[in-house]
């Protein structure tokens, strides 16, 4: 499991793509048929969520998968604050955490 970084504005889409890598065989991860979540939380009250079962998260190439939440859905969070983020994905042996971290969300300056 890895602690990743994100940053997001006010003003833009947040998209964002990760790709993943086998530790064991330092291939990208195999992803065909996965399931993969991932939430935004403060205070363990979800904020954002997305998922490959919903197509939210798309998976563009094996060992990537992407996200995008729109101006409008970001309008869940609060600006200058920094959120919590975990992706898991769960397959035919089972649930893994793939990676936690956080979600710095700022105002982008455009606007008043």
């Amino acid at each position: 499991m890895y602690e990743l970084q994100f940053f997001a504005t006010d003003d833009a889409d947040w998209a964002q793509r990760v790709d993943l890598i086998d530790d064991a065989t330092n291939l990208p991860l195999a992803t065909a048929g996965v399931l993969f979540e991932l939430e935004v939380s403060e205070s363990g009250a979800r904020r954002l969520f997305a998922t490959t079962a919903d197509n939210s998260i798309e998976i563009p190439e094996p060992g990537t998968i992407q996200w995008r939440f729109s101006v409008p859905q970001l309008a869940a969070l609060d600006i200058r604050n920094t959120y919590r983020v975990g992706c898991r994905m769960t397959n035919g042996t089972g649930t893994t955490q793939l990676f936690t971290g956080t979600l710095a969300f700022v105002g982008g300056g455009f606007g008043s």
